[in-house]
């Protein structure tokens, strides 16, 4: 594969992670957030951390890496589970990371091909 295409092929999965980000949180724009979704940013990188409730009604704490969801704990109590976000958050500050809760949410449409 030569340069130009695989330097294209890397945008274009930047590109994707970016679109499913963006959609993720606009699908919870209106939702009451609180500290269970939060956005890490390190120069160009993006990490997320949010909690979700299953129909079984235990929480997932989820860590979302170049695009890639982990599940980094779960639990009966929402509590437990905003507490894996709340460690991993810190872990990232730590490291110099700058993380900030998510409230509110924008979305804009991608189209595929068109630059």
């Amino acid at each position: 594969m030569k340069r130009d295409q695989i330097s294209a092929l890397k945008s274009t999965k930047a590109l994707f992670s970016a679109t499913m980000t963006v959609l993720f949180f606009s699908s919870l724009a209106s939702a009451d957030l609180g500290d269970s979704l939060v956005l890490c940013k390190h120069n160009k990188t993006v990490r997320t951390l949010r909690v979700e409730m299953g129909e079984d009604q235990k929480c997932k704490a989820i860590y979302t890496k170049q695009g890639v969801d982990e599940t980094i704990g779960s639990g009966q109590n929402p509590n437990s589970c905003v507490e894996f976000v709340s460690n991993v958050r810190k872990n990232l500050e730590e490291a110099k990371w700058n993380c900030r809760e998510v409230k509110e949410a924008r979305t804009s449409t991608v189209i595929p091909g068109a630059e």
